[in-house]
């Protein structure tokens, strides 16, 4: 069975649940187990007091959940805790869960550059355009597209949707507003989306690379105060990406951003 969704129920799905936010941090750092994650030890930045609250039960179905919508992917196995000879799943979280929460990318900076320099040596693309997207994860939220169906797409599609749309289609949701090739961004939707909050990290590539400058941006930026996102103040250590993560060839950046943008 197929549900529909869009980008904009599945970011409001993180924006609104801690839960589910916390979450999707913790595995951004590193791959954990089920048995992890109910326990639930402290991780730096992060406040956990929600766990106390929860039932196993609903840390379980909110994992669920998350794995449904291809927010948290599988990147191996390890010996099961609890059932001997077994085996159980290691978790990580997904690219895609990053570029369709930008609340996601400003409480984890950290680990959304470790996925966006994957994701951007994977593709070739621009380092400017990549600068662009660590700053701005708004920018990033609009600016890419899926090229390719998933390695198992489903058999059975709801009866008004034509085979075609399977390239949407991640876990059992098919993301209904999620661009199949790059689009350009009208002039007045790019200076909104350009406005921050900026995470600094970004902010200072853009600094040094002159992107918006050259991009004719940035004399518009520079005359407005652009807030920035800091660096988190606890330093934690990023699990090295497996692979899996990037849902390789399927997500791509849109080079076509600023085709047909005009000038300021």
């Amino acid at each position: 069975m197929i549900f529909l969704t869009t980008k904009e129920e599945i970011r409001r799905g993180i924006a609104e649940s801690e839960l589910r936010l916390n979450l999707l941090r913790i595995c951004a750092r590193e791959p954990r187990t089920i048995h992890d994650l109910i326990h639930a030890p402290q991780y730096p930045g992060i406040r956990i007091s929600l766990f106390s609250l929860q039932s196993e039960i609903n840390v379980s179905v909110e994992l669920g959940e998350l794995k449904n919508r291809m927010l948290l992917v599988r990147v191996g196995k390890v010996p099961d805790p609890l059932v001997r000879g077994g085996t159980t799943e290691l978790l990580r979280t997904s690219l895609l869960a990053f570029l369709l929460s930008p609340e996601l990318c400003r409480a984890e900076p950290t680990a959304y550059e470790l996925y966006l320099r994957a994701w951007f040596s994977q593709n070739g693309a621009d380092e400017g355009l990549f600068a662009l997207f660590l700053a701005f994860p708004e920018l990033a939220f609009r600016a890419f597209y899926v090229a390719e169906a998933g390695p198992e797409p489903p058999e059975e599609m709801p009866p008004d949707l034509p085979d075609s749309e399977k390239v949407r289609v991640f876990g059992v949701y098919h993301i209904g507003d999620l661009p199949k090739e790059p689009e350009p961004l009208g002039r007045l939707e790019l200076l909104r989306l350009l406005r921050g909050p900026a995470l600094a990290r970004g902010w200072r590539l853009l600094e040094e690379e002159g992107v918006l400058r050259r991009l004719g941006f940035g004399g518009w930026l520079w005359t407005r105060r652009i807030a920035l996102i800091p660096d988190p103040l606890e330093s934690y250590v990023l699990a090295p990406l497996a692979g899996p993560e990037l849902l390789p060839g399927r997500l791509r950046p849109n080079g076509e951003l600023f085709r047909g943008g005009g000038s300021e």
